[in-house]
């Protein structure tokens, strides 16, 4: 009876002993979180006193907005159809282009207009010295439509080309 008394004194000792050990395991997991929590408070409460957390949401939101005012320019002024004979030696190809061009100046609109025997004939000439090789991969025709905008950029005063659209482009 005594072992019996000692076997159940023993088995109170060690389940308390484990409900101490499990108790002590999730105060020390509670401290870590609000430790962990407590520094993360800080780090924000510093930011936002410091204006760095301003700073950088203004950053990013200027970047957007000018990611999207580079994509999209206010106004477009249609450019008519344009065919040249490409400089291929003997063979008898020839290039159609049409496209847009995008800015952002209403007065730009008048300019074009006004200026517009000027402006085909720097692209004309851009052109004439195309070869059908030049303009057969998306890297190529990326790089014609730069030159059109440099091109007429060049020309212009009242405002600034920020894109070239093309409406067709076509080799024959």
């Amino acid at each position: 009876m005594a072992n019996e008394t000692e076997k159940k004194g023993n088995e109170e000792k060690s389940k308390g002993k484990g409900r101490l050990r499990s108790s002590l395991k999730v105060l020390i997991v509670l401290i870590i979180l609000l430790l962990i929590i407590f520094l993360l408070g800080s780090a924000v409460f510093i930011a936002v006193r410091t204006g760095f957390a301003g700073r950088l949401l203004s950053n990013m939101a200027g970047d957007v907005a000018d990611q999207e005012t580079a994509k999209e320019p206010s106004y477009t002024y249609e450019i008519p159809e344009i065919v040249v004979n490409l400089s291929n030696g003997n063979s008898r190809r020839f290039l159609s282009v049409k496209f847009y061009v995008g800015f952002d100046e209403t007065k730009l609109t008048e300019e074009l207009e006004r200026r517009m025997p000027e402006i085909r004939d720097a692209v004309l000439q851009l052109l004439w010295d195309t070869r059908a090789e030049d303009i057969d991969s998306p890297e190529e025709k990326e790089k014609l439509r730069e030159k059109i905008k440099e091109v007429i950029n060049g020309l212009v005063k009242s405002g600034e080309i920020k894109g070239v659209y093309f409406w067709h482009v076509m080799v024959q």
